[in-house]
């Protein structure tokens, strides 16, 4: 006789994990079915509205236990909404927007959709301010006459990681970007170049990726930003987080309790990972938007003006990052020398500059595009009404008089005038690029 199912506790455990499961599953599924029917939200990909709106309500979560907490404290509103304000801000920073940006780029290019990204980044950066603000509270008067030393080594070895990370990856970029012209300018010259069916693959790496690739296979996964986040984080190069310990410091020399004061790194935290993670999931929507997976052209077009905006915007704050360093560590004086301690002082208006400039000139290239396209599209229709031609017709006849005799041929641009050079050529590379096509599934089924 069977012994009844209370007598194996872990089955009725099992049963209930696979009861909550479920239910999340279906309440994912309902969610999901709900954004795809609203117009305008389904444009953005669920998973990245999903996290933004996670991490929202984790903000909101967040500030309703501290209201409860400073309920009782009011005289700490102010340095809490303060300690909110300094995270938000600091999560514009250039450093954090360009590393973000760049590491989503890499991992949707090695076939990934990360919208978490920025949220494990800005959640590595912020353990290190958490720690350092609970052994600053907690040795409040000890541990200021040597903060400075440490503060100096951490430094150097947080804005070393940072300038050579950003310069690595805007060089990297650099090639990408060569490769994308050269491929944009194959296709619309309708004969692909034997390496076309490469491009697609090489966008994770560049001339530099065999150099460097432990250290870039390190981080292909979203996760694995947190411990670069970390690195990042040991600087303590902004007013922001100074501020912050400065904040833990003063409250704790007023002997305000350590539970206390956890809550403005808490907080910090909080307004950081917001912004980080939303930056991250969108520019992942921006770079798989599925109104241009159907248009490898368009997919193209716009890879390459993003690219062109990410590498300048790594190279000059890995530089600045780079010359920031030199300043700090040889102290040399000047007026070039003082526009960098300047530049240095204000990652946060450049990190907001990097934000604006993104949709300014995304925008800006949304309004080019149209115009540019019809362009394009009048070219290669001219040249597959040459195939059509050749392909119903046969050459073009010549007059009495030995001249060529061009095809007319109605487009839905107008009528245009083949020659038979132009249809040879239109047809020779329809059959290049056919034989291009297959070759590249081939490698593809084999991959």
């Amino acid at each position: 006789m069977a012994e009844p199912l209370q007598n194996y506790p872990s089955a009725g455990t099992d049963i209930q994990v696979e009861d909550k499961v479920s239910f999340l599953g279906n309440v994912s599924k309902k969610a999901e079915m709900y954004h795809g029917r609203v117009p305008y939200l389904r444009r953005l990909p669920f998973p990245a509205l999903a996290i933004i709106i996670l991490i929202a309500l984790v903000n909101a979560a967040v500030w309703v236990a501290v209201g409860i907490v400073l309920h009782f404290h009011p005289a700490l509103i102010s340095t809490a909404i303060l300690s909110y304000t300094l995270g938000l801000r600091h999560a514009l920073d250039a450093d954090h927007i360009s590393a973000i940006d760049l590491m989503t780029r890499r991992l949707i290019a090695a076939g990934q959709r990360p919208v978490t990204v920025g949220m494990f980044f800005s959640l590595g950066h912020s353990t290190i301010v958490i720690v350092t603000s609970i052994v600053v509270a907690a040795t409040a008067s000890a541990v200021s006459d040597k903060f400075d030393r440490f503060s100096q080594v951490g430094g150097i070895i947080g804005t070393s990681v940072s300038a050579a990370f950003l310069i690595l990856l805007g060089i990297m970029n650099v090639y990408i970007l060569y490769r994308l012209v050269k491929q944009l300018n194959a296709m619309l010259a309708a004969h692909p170049s034997e390496e076309e069916d490469e491009d697609f693959k090489i966008h994770g790496g560049g001339c530099l990726f065999n150099i460097f690739k432990s250290m870039f296979k390190m981080i292909d996964r979203p996760w694995k930003m947190y411990p670069l986040g970390v690195l990042f984080g040991l600087g303590f190069d902004t007013s922001s987080e100074i501020a912050l310990l400065g904040i833990s410091s003063i409250q704790a020399a007023r002997g305000t309790s350590i539970w206390l004061i956890l809550l403005f790194p808490l907080l910090f935290t909080a307004g950081m990972c917001l912004l980080d993670t939303a930056d991250g999931a969108l520019m992942m929507s921006l770079y798989t938007s599925t109104a241009l997976a159907r248009d490898r052209i368009a997919i193209l077009y716009y890879s390459i003006v993003l690219t062109v905006i990410t590498v300048v915007v790594a190279l000059v704050i890995g530089v600045i990052q780079l010359l920031t360093l030199v300043l700090n560590v040889a102290e040399p004086t000047g007026r070039f020398w003082d526009g960098v301690e300047k530049a240095g002082d204000s990652y946060e208006i450049i990190g907001g500059a990097i934000c604006g400039s993104f949709i300014i000139f995304g925008a800006l290239s949304v309004v080019l595009y149209k115009p540019w396209r019809r362009r394009i599209d009048e070219r290669r229709e001219r040249r597959q009404a040459a195939l059509l031609q050749n392909n119903q017709q046969g050459p073009a006849s010549s007059d009495g008089e030995g001249r060529e005799t061009p095809i007319r041929r109605t487009t839905p641009y107008g009528t245009v005038e083949i020659t038979d050079e132009e249809s040879q050529t239109a047809h020779q590379s329809k059959r290049k690029g056919d034989r291009q096509q297959i070759s590249a599934q081939e490698i593809g089924e084999h991959a």
